[in-house]
């Protein structure tokens, strides 16, 4: 699968190695007036979640692809028990839902 973004992250506490993906943007042919890609979460090279995000622009796709890895963020440690090392920052301030888009690019 090709990835427009991607991003790995190892665990502290085990081997086990989580992929975060979001597919090329593309305009399918059955309703154009919407972006839509394809979302993954992959545990160990298997998916162990995926969603369609989608949106009336380029821009609702990655926010929402955003949003996505945020709220899995926070409920991975949770439910497979591992530890992320993301060099001293806690989840909230690793992808904080509480803030737009714009803002984060800002900082």
């Amino acid at each position: 699968m090709k990835y427009l973004i991607h991003e790995t992250l190892r665990t502290v506490n085990t081997d086990d190695v989580f992929e975060f993906g979001l597919t090329e943007i593309s305009k399918p042919r059955a309703d154009e007036d919407f972006y839509q890609a394809d979302a993954v979460i992959i545990k160990n090279q298997k998916v162990i979640s995926r969603l369609k995000p989608s949106g009336m622009t380029e821009f609702d796709v990655v926010r929402g692809f955003l949003t996505y890895v945020g709220i899995n963020l926070r409920v991975l440690p949770r439910e497979h028990a591992v530890e992320f090392e993301l060099y001293g920052l806690t989840l909230d301030q690793y992808i904080p839902l509480t803030k737009s888009i714009r803002e984060m690019f800002d900082e």
